[in-house]
């Protein structure tokens, strides 16, 4: 890692291995937060829900060498396709709203 120019130290919360010639494409930091169970679907599955198995999701934290911004992606654990992106102020939105979410359940 001390080959790595400064400007590119990976913050302490980066899980994610670097080496000084990785190429563009692999030049960001990532911590994995969470993986669950989960099922993708559209709002009209909740209609007429399907019985698939459900498919792991992970929450993982993601920035990039020469950005400033960290975002924060839902996506499905396997593929990685499809998943939802939010910067980090509109995490704390989602953040809030599933706490909302959450405390009505009980």
């Amino acid at each position: 890692m001390s080959s790595l120019p400064p400007s590119q130290h990976f913050p302490l919360w980066c899980e994610k291995a670097h080496a000084p010639d990785d190429p563009p494409e692999a030049r960001y930091h990532e911590q994995i937060l969470a993986d669950f169970p989960a099922i993708i679907g559209t709002q009209a599955d909740m209609e007429q829900p399907p019985v698939p198995d459900a498919d792991g999701l992970i929450v993982r934290r993601i920035r990039h060498f020469d950005s400033p911004s960290t975002w924060v992606a839902i996506e499905p654990a396997e593929t990685g396709e499809n998943g939802l992106l939010v910067h980090e102020d509109a995490a704390i939105l989602l953040h809030d709203a599933l706490s909302a979410v959450t405390r009505e359940l009980g």
